[in-house]
């Protein structure tokens, strides 16, 4: 099985959280050893927060609305 990864621009939404605030992956990080990625709300990019990504790629807390730009670069 190949391993998720989280990647620059992708945008994920909290689970059971249809009409909720999305958050896009701005950068990853590495903190302690453990991958993170600093995410900003889509409906306003002044609140802003640090996730393991392995939270966000876990189907029981996120799941991943938008991936990453193909040309790499996030809008």
């Amino acid at each position: 099985m190949a391993k998720k990864h989280v990647q620059v621009g992708q945008v994920f939404q909290p689970v059971g959280a249809a009409k909720g605030r999305a958050w896009r992956v701005t950068e990853t990080v590495t903190l302690l050893g453990i991958p993170h990625a600093r995410v900003v709300s889509t409906e306003d990019d002044g609140v802003s927060k640090t996730l393991s990504c392995s939270v966000l790629i876990d189907s029981d807390h996120y799941k991943l609305i938008a991936s990453a730009p193909l040309d790499g670069v996030a809008a």
